[in-house]
């Protein structure tokens, strides 16, 4: 048995003192007055924080690797680099190419899921984004490949892994948007709106038919002007869709990203990266989705200066937020619980309670990921 002490422990939204954590056989035994457990191997906290894994449900890629590599080494490298940065799970999300490309890359998840892992966040499944995406709202994917969602064309593209599709993305106000979107909301998996052209109307449509999340929100879509509220607006109008936010200071103002977990609350903000090959690595010239990107002082984007994902890591992310003035204890729903409940995860992910995944990070009192521990086993 491992026992976690000495540091605030997060429950639920808060933190806990004096409390200690117990961890036996990859999951998490019980949380109890600290000393109550005599037996064990006792992990330090040395007055830091102890939470629960960050959860990534939007990256391409870090290290030099990415998913669209469709080969379980390159997934293997991005889940050791992303443990080091306190993320312990995460979804491995495509870009737009053919639909052989992307299949491949899914088949690559399906296999490399199914190894025992070693070392590395755990992957718990897809995020497909694109090809069902607006052409003139596609950012850093080839508009070539781009097409409109139809039942047949997804199928095509997971072929025989549909059970580990979680999350997609797609423009509402495409033809064959709401019967997919349907499709998919029958069998469990998040439908989220992104790179669109919509207005108000479609994207309330759209959310009331069940697209209740949405992509990397302010970023590809309509904004909010005042009479036409567009994608933002409608967002923003409505409670129950969730968003994503990308907290690297360049793809969003910090007011905005202030004001949308003021709006939406953090039980409905999730803290992703978007990160792609660069991340971990340097400034330079790098691939994403078969498109050639420039990384310059941590910005990347294509030569036309359309920004083509992100370097951030989540450990960055919480101190960008933090830095900007939002609570520690909501930054932290925003990178563990949240993400969990939105991609269906929540009921093993995202918490420190008994019988759930021991998915443990350790942080110092400056926010620094000190430790993570995948299913009880320590990364670093």
């Amino acid at each position: 048995m491992t026992i976690f002490g000495n540091g605030l422990i997060f429950l639920e939204g808060r933190f806990e003192d004096g409390l200690e954590l117990a961890v036996e056989k990859g999951r998490i035994a019980g949380i109890m007055p600290l000393g109550t457990v005599k037996d064990g191997d006792f992990v330090d906290a040395q007055g830091g924080y102890i939470v629960p894994g960050f959860i990534d449900i939007h990256i391409h890629g870090s290290v030099g690797c990415d998913v669209m590599d469709a080969r379980t080494g390159s997934l293997e490298r991005i889940a050791s680099f992303l443990a080091k940065n306190g993320t312990t799970s995460f979804l491995a999300t495509t870009m737009t190419l053919n639909a052989d490309a992307i299949r491949s890359s899914i088949e690559a998840a399906a296999e490399f899921m199914k190894q025992e892992q070693a070392a590395g966040a755990q992957c718990l499944g897809i995020h497909l984004e694109g090809p069902f995406l607006n052409p003139d709202a596609k950012g850093a994917h080839d508009e070539t490949y781009l097409i409109d969602p139809s039942v047949e064309s997804f199928n095509t593209i997971v072929g025989d892994n549909i059970d580990i599709i979680r999350l997609v993305t797609m423009a509402p106000e495409l033809d064959g948007a709401a019967g997919l979107t349907s499709y998919l909301k029958a069998r469990g998996i998040k439908v989220s709106i992104g790179h669109t052209r919509a207005d108000y109307d479609t994207a309330c449509r759209a959310i009331d038919l069940g697209m209740d999340h949405t992509c990397h929100f302010y970023n590809a879509m309509t904004p909010l002007k005042h009479r036409d509220p567009g994608v933002v607006g409608a967002v923003l109008d409505h409670g129950e869709n969730t968003v994503e936010l990308i907290s690297d200071l360049i793809h969003i103002h910090p007011a905005a990203l202030r004001l949308a977990v003021k709006v939406k609350g953090c039980r409905k903000c999730a803290l992703i990266t978007d990160a792609m090959a660069a991340a971990g690595l340097g400034d330079g010239i790098y691939n994403l989705g078969g498109l050639e990107v420039h990384v310059e002082m941590g910005a990347a984007r294509l030569k036309d200066g359309t920004l083509a994902g992100s370097t951030l890591t989540q450990g960055k992310a919480l101190k960008n937020m933090v830095d900007i003035g939002v609570p520690l204890e909501d930054t932290i729903t925003m990178l563990t619980s949240t993400p969990a409940s939105i991609i269906g995860v929540s009921a093993f992910k995202g918490h420190l309670k008994a019988g759930w995944d021991a998915d443990v990070v350790i942080l110092d009192r400056d926010l620094n990921v000190v430790s993570a521990y995948v299913k009880g086993i320590r990364q670093f």
